[in-house]
């Protein structure tokens, strides 16, 4: 069991690097949200969980409907049409979700875990896989946060914050599988 002064440091170190590497959505974990009931009941201390969601597309939709048709006079000598008066319509906004708020949780790689070498390991297996192409600079910039976005979509993860399986993948750190042959 981990010691007081320990659980304390990981607390305060989550805290700390928390915010930069979640841009897009949140990590979540015991030690941060120790009473978040999102967080699966068996979470260890230690396990972090991203939590993301992509806003509704919402489509607005102006309709004129017709309350009255317009009135026409013809003159029966030249054949000319007169608009004696003008057609009348009901003009209906209206607004539908084409695509509904999504939200998605997965297991993610925790935000102290993220560090220079971590960093460099992941754009280099990015560039690696066509997704990344800028300098190995170890800092989670925007260039890497978007590799991380567009390699992760295939494996149905719309989010910047890297999910353990990816990770895992990379071979960046050990597979859970094994840590839990190991306890």
């Amino acid at each position: 069991m981990a010691s007081n002064r320990h659980i304390f440091s990981l607390a305060v170190m989550a805290l700390l690097t928390c915010a930069p590497v979640a841009q897009g959505g949140q990590i979540l974990s015991k030690l941060t949200h120790p009473d978040d009931p999102r967080l699966p009941a068996d979470a260890e201390l230690t396990d972090c969980f991203a939590h993301e969601f992509t806003p509704a597309v919402i489509e607005t939709i102006t309709e004129k409907t017709p309350l009255k048709p317009a009135r026409l006079a013809v003159d029966l000598e030249t054949g000319k049409t007169t608009v004696i008066r003008e057609a009348t319509f009901k003009t209906v906004t209206m607004q539908r979700i084409v695509t509904p708020r999504q939200e998605q949780w997965f297991p993610a790689v925790c935000p102290h875990k993220y560090t220079e070498d971590f960093v460099q390991s992941l754009q280099r297996a990015l560039k690696a896989r066509g997704f990344y192409s800028g300098a190995l600079t170890g800092w989670m910039d925007e260039q890497t946060n978007i590799a991380v976005k567009l390699y992760q979509r295939k494996l149905d993860v719309d989010s910047p914050i890297v999910a353990l399986s990816t990770a895992e993948e990379f071979g960046l750190i050990s597979h859970s599988d094994f840590n839990k042959l190991k306890d």
